[in-house]
């Protein structure tokens, strides 16, 4: 799946007036847009009455997607203006997720991006080649998990 959750303010027209070009501008085939959902959710972060979060998710195979131009774009920095046109007052966050391997990538910045597994075994290969690039407050949660 490809989604995508952007954070506005509850009464914000945002995505009304200037609505989300993600998902036009990175699928291959524009038809597999008929099938993004939206939902309205109340806001992610604890204690904000005053926002909501607007999740579009894309059921879809990963070749339909240009992954790579998305994660170019996430780590250039460039991407607020695509999916907020310009509106950078909200803030947004894009997750792959692959439901076969129940893992979740999501890719922050330039700096660095969480995977999420349902089961640490599917992930323990990264750990095991990639432990340098851990942070050391992660390495702690790690060791104490395997």
């Amino acid at each position: 799946m490809f989604v995508t959750d952007v954070y506005t303010a509850k009464h914000s027209l945002l995505l009304q007036q200037k609505p989300l070009n993600v998902y036009r501008k990175y699928l291959k085939d524009k038809e597999t847009l008929y099938q993004l959902k939206h939902y309205l959710l109340p806001s992610v972060f604890e204690g904000d009455e005053q926002s909501v979060t607007h999740r579009f998710v894309l059921s879809c195979k990963k070749r339909e997607i240009k992954h790579h131009h998305v994660l170019q774009a996430i780590s250039h920095k460039d991407f607020a203006p695509i999916i907020l046109k310009n509106n950078l007052e909200s803030g947004y966050d894009i997750y792959f997720v692959n439901l076969t391997n129940k893992i979740i990538f999501h890719l922050y910045d330039d700096r660095g991006c969480d995977i999420i597994a349902s089961d640490k075994e599917a992930i323990r290969f990264l750990y095991d080649e990639y432990n340098g690039w851990i942070l050391d407050y992660d390495r702690e949660e790690i060791n104490r998990v395997f």
